[in-house]
């Protein structure tokens, strides 16, 4: 039997094929956190990941101890993409690069681009912005700016801080990028959609980012009475019964809430952005309550723990102030228009976690491939079609996403779409 090195077909060989193909293509899975993929078992497991325990220090000789407080959040195994391949035995004769290019490249292409767009997607809950709708940042200052605003928000600048911007945002800003063109980049641009370092990020391009269209609102928003800490307001004054009034992925900001650095607590004096996480619709009368992330922490919030003990949450706080009765609400961009967005993040904002999938124990041709580099993972199951002589092959790809530390993430926002 002819083996492997001399490029004979084998279910090992297109699998390896496949993952090559897969890596390769990939822009933003390459950028974000992949230490979770041991936590998980199969397709549907959901597990609590504990966030980094924050403590606020204290002043003076006389010990104040902090609360243990465990924050979690839910991650779900709850994507999965394949390419379905049928191909006679003879060519089963091709070498792998024929074969990769004639029945693999375009299926792992489109995989690889499910995988990046699904991340792109999640952070679409992001909440800190940058930029105006409407406008196209095309600017070195505008990266810049963008970075002074993470930096008030103690992202760390460690060389881990990615840009992934739309081809036409790329484009505008190319002028700025070639004249920062150094050494250290060439080296780099290998990378597929590297476009080089601007303002302390790496910049990639992709086709994957989504666009947002922005709720159909209107009226004059206003807080509806006292606010309490949480995720959830109450507001009047929009337009009434507007069952489209927000979308989820719509960002706004109320007067007189301003966001905190999250190590000395103090104000930073841009007002805080809040995320919708689910779309809202407005009553008869103009009311509606509103659904957001991250959840509202004026230093006073607590919890309760399993002995049922009030705990201090005053290491979270985000925001200087509750906001006031009647206190305005202003949402980001034009009602009912769609405007390009990029991200702007650190590694450690976003997860992407990849399980193998159960292989069938029928199937004579099966095969799992693993890359240790990226922690990706590919399944390939294929059975013979004795009618037709041909052999049909499924590859599939099984993941999840989570947005873990949104602090770490913004969005910038572009021009406007017709």
């Amino acid at each position: 039997m002819t083996v492997e090195n001399n490029n004979i077909l084998t279910d090992s060989v297109i699998a390896k094929e496949a993952l090559r193909l897969l890596k390769n293509n990939l822009v933003t899975a390459k950028l974000v956190y992949r230490q979770y993929e041991k936590t998980f078992g199969k397709v549907g497991d959901s597990v609590s990941l504990k966030l980094p325990f924050r403590i606020k220090s204290n002043s003076g000789r006389v010990l104040k101890k902090g609360p243990m407080v465990d924050k979690t959040i839910p991650f779900k195994i709850d994507r999965q993409e394949h390419i379905g391949l049928e191909y006679t035995m003879k060519d089963m004769t091709l070498d792998i690069t024929q074969f990769s290019e004639r029945y693999l490249k375009s299926g792992m292409v489109q995989i690889a681009n499910a995988i990046d767009r699904s991340i792109l997607l999640t952070l679409k809950t992001a909440f800190h912005s940058t930029g105006t709708p409407g406008t196209r940042p095309s600017a070195y200052i505008d990266f810049a700016n963008a970075a002074a605003k993470q930096t008030e928000y103690a992202v760390p600048d460690d060389g881990m801080r990615n840009a992934i911007l739309n081809p036409f945002t790329c484009a505008a800003l190319s002028d700025s990028v070639t004249k920062l063109f150094n050494g250290d980049m060439v080296k780099n641009a290998y990378k597929k959609g590297y476009k080089g370092p601007v303002a302390d990020y790496s910049v990639y391009e992709t086709q994957n980012l989504p666009v947002h269209t922005v709720g159909n609102y209107g009226g004059t928003p206003l807080i509806d009475g006292a606010i309490a800490n949480g995720s959830s307001i109450a507001t009047k004054g929009w337009t009434a019964s507007r069952a489209d009034l927000l979308k989820a992925g719509d960002v706004f900001t109320i007067a007189g809430v301003y966001g905190v650095n999250p190590q000395n607590y103090d104000s930073t004096g841009m007002l805080q952005e809040f995320v919708m996480q689910s779309d809202a619709a407005s009553d008869g009368g103009g009311l509606s309550t509103l659904s957001f992330l991250p959840e509202m922490n004026d230093g006073t919030a607590t919890t309760t723990n399993a002995d049922g003990d009030t705990i201090s949450l005053a290491a979270y706080q985000n925001i200087s102030e509750l906001p006031a009765g009647n206190a305005a609400i202003t949402v980001m961009g034009n009602a009912n228009t769609t405007y390009e967005q990029n991200y702007l993040f650190h590694k450690e904002a976003i997860a992407l976690a990849m399980i193998d999938l159960e292989l069938p124990k029928s199937a004579t041709t099966k095969a799992r491939v693993n890359d240790p580099e990226t922690g990706l993972s590919l399944c390939m199951t294929a059975a013979y079609d004795i009618i037709e002589q041909t052999e049909i092959t499924r590859i599939d790809a099984v993941w999840g996403t989570k947005l873990i530390n949104g602090d770490l993430a913004m969005r910038m926002w572009g021009a406007a779409r017709g």
